[in-house]
């Protein structure tokens, strides 16, 4: 495995900090580092609130249970990113979605006491975790804007310019999942979605090949979000 300090520099936590600052930090309080495999389980819907997490390597996906029996993935989490904040320092007494190793990962674990302690002493380190606290809420209320989009081509069109300005990658997206599990992100099902890509795709307002999705007129797009 890499070095601890080398894994947490470019983290949402310790931005703005060097590695013999985060090293002198981490000192200070008590963390666990695991290992998870594809699909292995980090905090299950009726696990006491302890930990909070920061993804050293690899990627984490959160799903939640609905009444339906249906499951659908909320969200998902990449290198560097914090997950388990808001349950942790809610009045929660346990972890309201499953969280899952979507790949082979490797997790940094600090109870809440720690993290208080960690975060009292250095404003910056505070000023990143409050950051992320207000990015996830943000995250939610894009959430709420696309399922209030009524047609699946609104809901692709949000979905692409929201990945357009989060990657900052041009015209072209890699798409950071599968299409199915695109398709639960929308909630719609996944022969809705192919059919309506392939709408857009003969129209020449996209182009598709593989996971990667290029542009070719955002005009129509943002259009489609008017109606």
């Amino acid at each position: 495995m890499k070095n601890l300090f080398t894994m947490l520099f470019n983290s949402v936590l310790f931005k703005n900090k060097t590695q013999d600052e985060i090293k002198k930090a981490l000192a200070c309080i008590e963390y666990i580092v695991k290992h998870y495999g594809r699909g292995e389980l980090i905090f299950r819907i009726d696990q006491s609130t302890k930990y909070i997490g920061i993804i050293l390597d690899g990627s984490i996906e959160v799903q939640k249970n609905l009444a339906s029996g249906k499951v659908i993935s909320i969200l998902y989490k990449r290198r560097g990113e914090l997950f388990g904040e808001g349950s942790v320092f809610s009045s929660a007494n346990a972890y309201p979605c499953n969280i899952y190793s979507k790949t082979k990962s490797t997790v940094l674990l600090i109870s809440k006491e720690n993290m208080i302690k960690l975060i009292s002493e250095d404003t910056v380190l505070l000023n990143n975790f409050l950051s992320s606290f207000a990015n996830r809420l943000l995250l939610l209320n894009l959430k709420t804007e696309l399922l209030s989009y009524s047609s699946i081509q609104q809901k692709v069109a949000f979905s692409l310019l929201y990945l357009m300005d989060e990657y900052k990658s041009g015209n072209s997206i890699t798409l950071p999942y599968s299409k199915k599990t695109w398709a639960e992100h929308l909630n719609v099902s996944r022969p809705s979605l192919f059919r309506e890509l392939k709408i857009l795709c003969n129209e020449k307002v996209i182009a598709i090949q593989n996971k990667t999705i290029t542009i070719l007129n955002e005009d129509a797009l943002a259009k489609l979000l008017s109606f």
